[in-house]
């Protein structure tokens, strides 16, 4: 059976732009190739030289917001704040920010690489991607152990690697691509958030937002015989 290639990449700003591409079809991954380089441009060309023949790239995870509400508020940031809190994250609303506080590098550039990714492969799916919110959610980061501190020995769940230590951009892409094997594999436990933002925008149409996160029970539905209004006495 062919392995499955999977792209995962860390926008931000000079040099601190990190790719990576797994390779395999169940966990753990292999982490075959990964770097760090200043742009958006810079990390597609990357991941393209290596994989040689695009069209074996299964699936593709950004660590970058790549839809937008016109509300300025995602549903998605406040699903996985929500998420995060009870686990212990010293501030869950540091760790997933408001779209309008992040960073320029990590939106424009993430959406700029969504946009090269596609135009090189106009059918490959896309997901966006919360690595340091995933370790939280996986319980990998702990108060105990910051998401700073957590190596790819930490990881050997999800990575085959062994090797010289890798930047923490090089860390996040691999769980960025972590989250397009789930895309891709549906795997249990994960689902497409993206389905909250009812309104959402998308740039570069159509993304995904793959999270380890339950979908929220329903509300129970109220009887219909409490609804009704109350009978009054008729007047004599």
């Amino acid at each position: 059976m062919n392995r499955m290639r999977f792209i995962g990449l860390d926008p931000g700003g000079k040099k601190h732009f990190g790719w990576c591409v797994l390779e395999g079809r169940t966990l753990p991954l292999t982490l075959a190739k990964f770097g760090c380089v200043s742009d958006a441009a810079a990390a597609v060309d990357a991941v393209l030289r290596v994989v040689g023949d695009a069209a074996r790239i299964d699936g593709v995870g950004i660590d970058s917001p790549l839809f937008w509400a016109p509300a300025a508020k995602r549903r998605v940031d406040s699903l996985v704040r929500e998420a995060i809190t009870s686990i212990g994250p010293p501030s869950a609303g540091g760790t997933v920010q408001e779209v309008n506080s992040l960073r320029g590098a990590c939106l424009v550039q993430g959406m700029m690489a969504a946009h090269l990714i596609r135009r090189a492969l106009p059918d490959v799916r896309i997901t966006e991607a919360h690595p340091k919110a995933l370790l939280w959610l996986v319980k990998v980061a702990s108060n105990a152990r910051h998401v700073r501190a957590v190596r790819m020995e930490h990881l050997d769940e999800y990575f085959c690697y062994q090797g010289a230590v890798i930047t923490e951009h090089e860390r996040d892409a691999a769980l960025a691509a972590i989250a397009a094997w789930a895309m891709t594999t549906s795997a249990p436990g994960w689902r497409d958030i993206s389905i909250e933002d009812s309104d959402a925008v998308m740039l570069v149409p159509h993304v995904e937002y793959w999270m380890p996160i339950e979908e929220a029970s329903p509300v129970p539905s109220a009887d219909p015989a409490r609804l009704q209004p109350a009978r009054t006495a008729s007047a004599v």
